[in-house]
C-alpha cells in the first residue's frame, strides 16, 4: 500500500492536536478522523493555519508518521505522553511522530513553489512526495531542526471548549 501525505487547514492551534510532548514526540488525535484513520508510517501530515490561528496560510506544523495506533493502545503504551487526553476528546486512532516541525506561533510562509499545497477550505487533500521533499529542504535551508520551535497560537481555547478540541475550516 502506497503512503499518502495529507495537508489540512487548522481553525485553531491549542496544543491539543497536534500535541508536542517533547522535542522528540508529537501526536495527533481527535482532529481529522479521516487522516487519523488512513495515514500510514512514512507519510506526512501538514497543518496550515486558518483565520482562527491568527497565522492564516502559514505552516503551523509538519509531522512524519511513525505509528498509527488505536487510542487505547496509545494510553497503554505511552502513559506519560497521553496524560493530556480525556476520552471525550479522543479519536479512534493516534498518529505518532518523532520527526516533526512544530512552529505554532512562529509559523512561516511557504515558498512560492509550495503555495499550491495551501488548503483554503474545510477538509484535507493529498500532496506528493515531491512537495514533502521540497518542504523539508526549505525548512532545513532556513535552519529549522526537528522538534518544537514555537508555542500554540490559541492555548486558551482548549479550556473554553469541552466538546470540540479541534475544528478545521
Amino acid at each position: 500500500m502506497m503512503t499518502k501525505n495529507y495537508v489540512y487547514r487548522m481553525d485553531h492551534d491549542t496544543g491539543f492536536a497536534p500535541h508536542v510532548y517533547s522535542n522528540e514526540f508529537c501526536s495527533l488525535i481527535g482532529c481529522k478522523p479521516l487522516i487519523e484513520k488512513h495515514a500510514r508510517p512514512g507519510g506526512w501530515v501538514i497543518g496550515i493555519g486558518g483565520n482562527g490561528t491568527h497565522k492564516p496560510d502559514k505552516l503551523i506544523y509538519a509531522m512524519k508518521v511513525a505509528e498509527n495506533i488505536p487510542f487505547e493502545q496509545f494510553k497503554k503504551d505511552y502513559p506519560k505522553e497521553s496524560k493530556y487526553l480525556v476520552s471525550q476528546h479522543a479519536g479512534k486512532n493516534v498518529l505518532i511522530s518523532h520527526e516533526f516541525y512544530y512552529l505554532g506561533d512562529e509559523a512561516i510562509d511557504l515558498p512560492q513553489g509550495l503555495k499550491h499545497i495551501v488548503i483554503k477550505y474545510h477538509g484535507c487533500k493529498c500532496i506528493t512526495d515531491e512537495d514533502v521533499a521540497k518542504l523539508s529542504e526549505h525548512l532545513i535551508s532556513k535552519g529549522y531542526r526537528h522538534g518544537k520551535t514555537g508555542n500554540p497560537n490559541n492555548p486558551t481555547l482548549i479550556s473554553q471548549s469541552s466538546s470540540e478540541p479541534c475544528r478545521t475550516l
